[in-house]
């Protein structure tokens, strides 16, 4: 157990440290570079693919997947590239995160009422899916970079919120299933 323990302690540093010296920039300069272009096309193109990569990339959703059959990938992968599309226009166009995040509880709760107790837990179980060790250096280093081409004081806070936004989507997806 011990040696286990020291192990992975050691590996989840290695990891962290490759996060942040790799993944950390990366998502900062496309975060940039793909606002800079002024073309919203681009921005929800490469956002919803970056959504669906990083997504996919992540080990919770293979865990999610083999243990709940009925939830099929494509479903959650696309839940979260949908969702970071709209996290980063959120930026773009400054619509306050409260607002948002009010709103899209709001029909998460109201489909709750319908849906069967048992998939009910798994429908926020799969929130968890934008949650891990891929998923949130890289949507975070995303939004900084979105966030940095505006030259506002707000603009380093509403880079806050994007994970929040992206566990909504998994979340509603299989409510709405």
């Amino acid at each position: 157990f011990l040696v286990g323990a020291v192990l992975l302690i050691f590996g989840m540093a290695l990891f962290t440290l490759g996060a942040e010296t790799a993944m950390t920039p990366i998502g900062e300069r496309v975060g940039a570079h793909m606002t800079r272009s002024r073309k919203l096309w681009v921005v929800i193109t490469i956002s919803f693919l970056i959504g669906v990569i990083v997504t996919v990339s992540e080990p919770d959703l293979q865990v999610l997947a083999e243990q709940v059959p009925s939830v099929p990938n494509a479903v959650l992968v696309g839940a979260v590239g949908a969702f970071l599309v709209i996290s980063l226009l959120r930026i773009l166009f400054r619509v306050p995160l409260q607002w948002m995040l009010v709103g899209f509880y709001i029909v998460v709760f109201a489909l709750s009422l319908f849906v069967p107790k048992d998939f009910l837990a798994i429908a926020f179980d799969s929130g968890g899916v934008t949650t891990g060790p891929m998923t949130v250096p890289f949507i975070m280093a995303l939004g900084l970079g979105v966030a940095s081409i505006r030259s506002d004081e707000n603009a380093a806070q509403d880079s806050f919120g994007l994970v929040a936004l992206c566990s909504i989507g998994p979340i509603l997806a299989v409510l709405i299933l």
